[in-house]
């Protein structure tokens, strides 16, 4: 069993390598199939003759040449053969092998290449498949080839006279010319406005009622009154005291609000005098702003 799986295996194996062998030559048998097809295309065109043009032949245009010049037809065509025969005289026509070689090797052949398909395109060996031998030999010959020319070069110098306007010369003149600038200066207007004061804000009147208390006879305290001894005008001012009496009032409470809150330790004669003032002053102008406020009520209730 052991011997009978080695030998599977080789035969697999020589399997592979002959499908391998059988494809690369497959593709070498394409490749030079296609390169002697090609070959075949070339040769049957070189072959062929070339086709007639539509336009006038060479011998036609030069019997018609001849004929204008003033010849007749015979000797013009005297004249068409002695032209052939020196153009024939000189010129060389490529042969076949020179034509087949040109054409392989615009094909991307190499020259040895293409000499060994010439020599088995002329030993009838072309479509064949083989291997072909090339034997190169070099042979070596001196030939005299002729002088090679070569041309010096001299400089010589002509001197051609251009007449060429130059730019004008630049002359400087000193113009005066007076520029005018405008200057500006601000001048500050002080307009005085009189804008009259603002009326003092209106203030109603209002009537306070005193409950009295019960018990309290309003005639017998008028009789205890008009009974004692001190007079209407005692009485007066001390229902009514006076502006100083209650400014001096005003200000004795402030200083003892001051002492009791703490704000300020030390007082001056002058700050004592100036708040006295200030206290009257107010006064004073408490009895003034209400008879303004009674006359404003006055008036608005007129209009």
């Amino acid at each position: 069993m052991v011997k009978s799986k080695t030998v599977d295996k080789k035969i697999n194996a020589s399997r592979k390598v002959m499908r391998k062998e059988l494809k690369r030559v497959k593709k070498k048998s394409v490749a030079q199939g296609s390169e002697i097809a090609k070959l075949r295309i070339e040769v049957e065109k070189l072959k062929k003759k070339k086709a007639k043009s539509g336009h006038i032949s060479e011998y036609n245009f030069f019997i018609k040449k001849q004929i204008l010049s003033g010849l007749t037809f015979t000797q013009a065509a005297k004249q068409w053969g002695k032209y052939k025969a020196l153009q024939n005289k000189n010129k060389r026509r490529p042969s076949a092998y020179n034509q087949f070689i040109g054409s392989q090797m615009r094909l991307g052949k190499t020259f040895l290449q293409a000499v060994a398909l010439w020599k088995l395109a002329k030993a009838g060996k072309l479509g064949k498949k083989g291997s072909t031998k090339t034997i190169t030999k070099t042979v070596v010959r001196r030939i005299t080839s002729k002088p090679k020319i070569k041309y010096r070069t001299r400089t010589k110098t002509k001197t051609v006279v251009r007449r060429i306007k130059s730019k004008p010369k630049i002359k400087y003149r000193t113009r005066t010319q007076t520029k005018y600038k405008t200057k500006y200066r601000t001048k500050t207007k002080t307009v005085v406005k009189r804008i009259k004061s603002k009326p003092a804000p209106l203030q109603r009147t209002r009537r306070v009622t005193r409950i009295t208390r019960p018990g309290f006879d309003v005639s017998e305290f008028k009789r205890t009154i008009e009974s004692s001894s001190i007079s209407k005008s005692d009485l007066r001012n001390a229902m009514n005291p006076d502006d100083e009496e209650i400014a001096f009032k005003m200000v004795e409470t402030y200083f003892k609000e001051i002492a009791r809150l703490g704000f300020k330790r030390q007082l001056t004669l002058d700050e004592i005098i100036n708040a006295y003032f200030y206290a009257l002053a107010r006064v004073k102008r408490k009895g003034i702003e209400e008879v303004e406020v009674m006359q404003a009520v006055k008036e608005a209730e007129r209009k």
